[in-house]
């Protein structure tokens, strides 16, 4: 096992909370409502293009709307998130460990740079990554595997010896697609929600070690 690629939202931080304190705000802002049901269906694991789509259905709107409407929102959730922010549970204990071992790393997300930059510098993770890659560096967004293909690339290292984490349904479908293994971690949907899509499922990496990292790729 050469490399781990991580999802952010869900996987370095439990952001989803928050994420849907923001969207219920600004959905309210703009006139509607926005469920828990909902939440699940339409935001978690979507794309902002998409999610925004959604929230202005019926009225037409042009890239550059779309794409400010989006940073609107985003910058709503850092300034909500931002005096709570804390990692998952054992995240940075696991990520000494694969340092250490010499275990390539890198985070794959559909989030805007500037959502990844906040996370990454506020939590003081960045010399713990070889690669960072956001929205912008892909032309299809998760489920499509476009993400961790490049992340893949960039780290030199082959499917068969890839890990991803992930937490989203989206992202779980990108994370196979890819050829990766993928372990569910359980911030979005429940252990036994995960457990038929992926090839381990954790509550948080205190319960990860390179020992059981390794077996998902012996196994095969």
């Amino acid at each position: 096992m050469k490399a781990v690629i991580f999802d952010m939202d869900g996987v370095i931080v439990d952001t989803n909370p928050h994420h849907r304190t923001a969207w219920r705000e600004y959905y309210q802002r703009n006139g509607k409502t926005l469920s828990d049901s909902d939440f699940v269906q339409y935001v978690s694991g979507k794309h902002n293009n998409d999610i925004v789509a959604h929230l202005f259905a019926g009225q037409p709107l042009t890239p550059e709307e779309v794409l400010r409407l989006a940073h609107e929102k985003e910058a709503l959730f850092r300034e909500l998130y931002q005096p709570v922010i804390t990692p998952v549970q054992g995240l940075v204990d696991f990520l000494k460990s694969l340092k250490e071992a010499g275990i390539r790393t890198a985070v794959a997300t559909s989030a805007p740079v500037e959502n990844l930059d906040f996370v990454i510098d506020a939590l003081a993770l960045r010399p713990y990554f070889d690669s960072l890659l956001n929205e912008s560096m892909v032309n299809h967004p998760k489920p499509d595997p476009e993400i961790y293909e490049k992340a893949m690339a960039q780290l030199g290292v082959d499917p068969a010896d890839s890990v991803i984490f992930e937490d989203s349904m989206t992202g779980i479908q990108a994370a196979k697609a890819s050829r990766a293994r993928v372990v569910g971690v359980a911030t979005t949907q429940t252990p036994d929600e995960l457990r038929p899509f992926v090839d381990d499922v954790i509550l948080d990496f205190t319960e990860m070690n390179l020992e059981r990292l390794q077996n998902l790729i012996n196994v095969f």
